[in-house]
């Protein structure tokens, strides 16, 4: 089974958006897949149309989803900052769901 960080390369940002309040922020992704978070997500979509995933870094502080024209989504995981939060995420898709923190 392949990664959070392999499912995403090579597949483009649909929208991000927040649900209720409570339920986090969703990232939702081109082919129906997506995956919502409860901290705090930066994105910088430099152009129109570049939203596609290049490659994904990981650090104790974030998740940083780097895309096609310097563009770019990221998601705080600092537990030092976040300590009270959960962070989870889901994601589906044709090989079914995982979950991580």
């Amino acid at each position: 089974m392949r990664t959070f960080t392999e499912r995403l390369i090579g597949k483009s940002i649909k929208s991000i958006h927040n649900d209720e309040p409570g339920y986090g922020i969703s990232i939702s992704l081109s082919d129906g897949a997506g995956f919502s978070v409860n901290t705090e997500v930066t994105a910088l979509l430099t152009e129109r149309y570049a939203k596609l995933v290049e490659h994904v870094t990981i650090t104790k502080e974030q998740v940083t989803l780097h895309l096609t024209g310097n563009g770019f989504v990221a998601i705080s995981v600092g537990l030092e900052r976040f300590f009270d939060e959960v962070e989870l995420f889901v994601y589906h898709d044709n090989e079914g769901m995982v979950v991580e923190n």
